[in-house]
């Protein structure tokens, strides 16, 4: 016998009546792409987030290779990152021609351990690109302040910590704030297989305003 772990049904059933009600708004206005919910969707998303800007992209993957070219990352640099996670946050980086470093994780976390990146940092050093896993980000507060001290820029790889909290191992509740705060950006995705269940996209948050929409 099948044995259901968590009950999306239940949860489909609470929300059924808005769900429909939005599917039905967009069919009837037949904006399908870059529709007025794009945008409130970005604007939702930034102050939920506390963020200064939300920009959405195609995918997960594509938000993160966006915020590195935006930083101008390419050949010959290197970008500190994790070796513990999906492959798209090597690959973007050496899409673009730089050197992925692999700093080790916390044993007790998965998340980047931020006590070994300064022993990593180089004169090629261009960013610092943390990821943070299963609704729990990595020492954000930490990372920051040593990208601070360096003048490097820090990307939270968040695609599975939506509204997490820092040092939490649970995602917030609509009445708290989203406490993650990225240095420069944090992309993330909208995946199935994330933290959040909904179509295949993503999304880019930013306290800079070097990230805005044009």
């Amino acid at each position: 016998m099948p044995m259901e772990f968590i009950d999306l049904k239940a949860q489909l059933r609470s929300i059924r009546g808005t769900i429909d009600e939005r599917m039905q708004r967009v069919l009837d206005h037949g904006q399908y792409i870059m529709g007025p919910e794009v945008a409130e969707m970005e604007q939702r998303l930034a102050t939920y987030t506390g963020a200064k800007h939300c920009i959405s992209v195609a995918s997960g993957t594509e938000a993160l290779l966006i915020a590195l070219m935006a930083l101008g990352v390419g050949p010959g640099d290197e970008v500190i990152t994790t070796p513990f996670t999906f492959v798209a946050t090597a690959e973007v980086i050496v899409l673009l021609g730089a050197t992925p470093v692999l700093v080790d994780v916390e044993p007790d976390t998965c998340n980047l351990d931020a006590e070994k990146i300064e022993s990593a940092i180089t004169s090629r050093t261009k960013a610092i690109m943390p990821v943070s896993l299963y609704g729990a980000t990595a020492d954000m507060d930490e990372i920051n302040a040593i990208g601070e001290k360096h003048g490097i820029p820090v990307i939270e790889d968040a695609a599975q910590a939506h509204g997490a909290r820092p040092k939490a191992l649970v995602p917030i509740t609509a009445h708290a704030r989203a406490a993650t705060s990225p240095r420069s950006a944090a992309p993330a995705s909208f995946r199935a297989s994330r933290s959040v269940a909904s179509v295949m996209a993503a999304r880019s948050l930013s306290r800079t305003t070097r990230w805005r929409r044009p």
